[in-house]
């Protein structure tokens, strides 16, 4: 690429504290400080963004569906397909980029469907699980018949290639990257978590490990950075178990969370799908033990086992935690 590249990245609210939401943020101002242009265009309902933009990246806000929406009918959704295919066709023919990048599956056929494909390079970047999302029947073959298509397939990890793979050849693999923190001390007593609070995620999982480890390790606390549906199970979990004290949900605030890995001296992910955890990068950088669990793909690509963290089945966390904590 010339410095007088120019690249449009699609993609989803950027308002929410994620690692999906950071890694377009991060990636969109390290190519506008390389000296692209940079496009980002936030196709849903608001243009706010949770992380800072290079001042120099374009923000571009068009709400747009392509008719993954629970209103309407079968009938209104496809019309809907159609008419957001059309005005994404109109918004990047006057963008005119050299590269269109897709952060979700939707844009990434809707690239392909509207022809835009024909003025510019079409990639997808892949940051889901392959089989996190659930697509029906409609999309699946929406998603057959224009993946094909794409210049390329961007996956954060091997595993995702390989499955990637089937559907276009030319995939490649580009993982996440991080600025890293500080090192922590290790001194004191306290269990990190990163995430959304959702099943997704694990917190469910990570209810009954905490209630053991810390029942039995009174003296440490386990911070849930996060916020979720599942917030409310949470907090009455920590009221039945009178753990208020102890399992702490802080939602995020601020951005930048260096300061709580520094504060930190372990790291615990309990995921049930991950492709390339960013806190997971961040927790090792600031030179925390990490245990996660060991995923269909994601954890296993930054740890290795027993060398530089832990990669445990659901059902025995609590053991090498107790083991840890002893």
């Amino acid at each position: 690429m010339t410095n007088s590249t120019h690249i449009a990245i699609l993609c989803s609210r950027l308002d929410l504290p994620g690692g999906i939401e950071r890694a377009v943020v991060n990636t969109a101002n390290l190519f506008s400080e390389k000296g692209h242009s940079v496009s980002l265009v936030i196709l849903d309902e608001t243009r706010n963004s949770f992380y800072p933009v290079h001042p120099s990246v374009e923000i571009i806000h068009q709400s747009l569906s392509f008719g993954i929406t629970p209103e309407g009918n079968v009938i209104s959704r496809k019309i809907k397909l159609l008419t957001d295919v059309l005005k994404l066709r109109k918004l990047l023919k006057q963008l005119h980029p050299d590269i269109v990048i897709a952060s979700e599956y939707p844009f990434a056929a809707a690239i392909i469907l509207s022809g835009s494909h024909k003025i510019a390079k079409a990639i997808s970047w892949e940051h889901h699980h392959f089989y996190e999302l659930k697509r029906n029947r409609f999309w699946h073959k929406i998603f057959k018949l224009t993946y094909p298509w794409l210049e390329t397939v961007v996956c954060l990890n091997n595993d995702e290639k390989k499955l990637f793979e089937t559907i276009n050849p030319i995939t490649t693999v580009i993982p996440n990257f991080i600025n890293a923190a500080a090192r922590s001390e290790l001194a004191n007593k306290t269990i990190l978590t990163v995430g959304r609070l959702t099943a997704v995620k694990g917190t469910d999982l990570l209810l009954q490990t905490a209630k053991l480890v810390l029942h039995q390790h009174p003296g440490w606390q386990w911070k849930l950075i996060g916020d979720g549906d599942l917030k409310d199970e949470v907090l009455h979990f920590i009221e039945k178990e009178n753990l208020q004290n102890q399992l702490i949900i802080q939602p995020p605030l601020h951005h930048d969370i260096k300061q709580e890995y520094q504060n930190a001296s372990m790291y615990v992910m309990t995921s049930r799908n991950e492709c390339f955890p960013m806190t997971l990068l961040e927790a090792q950088s600031a030179g925390l033990p990490c245990i996660s669990f060991d995923c269909d793909s994601g954890p296993r690509h930054i740890i290795k086992n027993e060398e530089n963290g832990i990669l445990v089945e659901k059902k025995i966390l609590h053991n090498w935690l107790l083991l840890f904590l002893r």
